[in-house]
């Protein structure tokens, strides 16, 4: 698979906004809603470092940000919790071409694409790779893990480098 922590390297550096799907890269979306694996510091490490977040999603914006409440994540978001892509780079003041959509579906690589936005798909296992691959994904990532890895590695270098 394409997740090379120097090729996720190279798609975190110089990323300034990042969006997230909502179902599958924030939440696994099953018979019970649980946390997908890494999310939570991901999102945190991503705003800590500076990054603008938004939640892209077809599922209610209450529901959302009540989620995000729960899991101590709302005030990393604020109020950029939208339905369609532009609305969120709108919301953020966000350029296309240095933001990144992490998604989990291929309706989420075709709202990337008609945005102009990079993506980086999530697959949770075998079959949704696939499905994103076949899609045309380029890049996806069976765990947020090694982009976790990614975001910190990107941060120590720019701290090394200073202003």
């Amino acid at each position: 698979m394409d997740h090379d922590l120097t090729d996720l390297t190279d798609v975190i550096d110089g990323t300034r906004h990042v969006l997230f799907g909502f179902d599958g890269p924030l939440l696994r979306a099953e018979a019970t809603a649980w946390p997908t694996p890494y999310a939570d510091p991901l999102v945190r490490t991503l705003a800590a470092v500076g990054t603008g977040l938004a939640v892209v999603t077809g599922t209610s914006p209450a529901a959302v940000s009540r989620y995000l409440a729960g899991r101590g994540l709302a005030d990393c978001f604020g109020p950029h919790i939208h339905g369609r892509v532009e609305d969120a780079l709108a919301s953020l003041g966000a350029s296309p071409a240095v933001s990144l959509l992490i998604g989990a579906t291929p309706a989420d690589l075709t709202a990337a694409r008609q945005a102009g936005v990079p993506f980086l798909g999530y697959g949770r296992d075998e079959h949704h790779v696939e499905l994103l691959r076949r899609a045309g994904a380029r890049r996806v990532v069976p765990s947020l893990e090694p982009v976790l890895t990614a975001v910190r590695a990107a941060a120590q270098r720019a701290a090394r480098l200073g202003p």
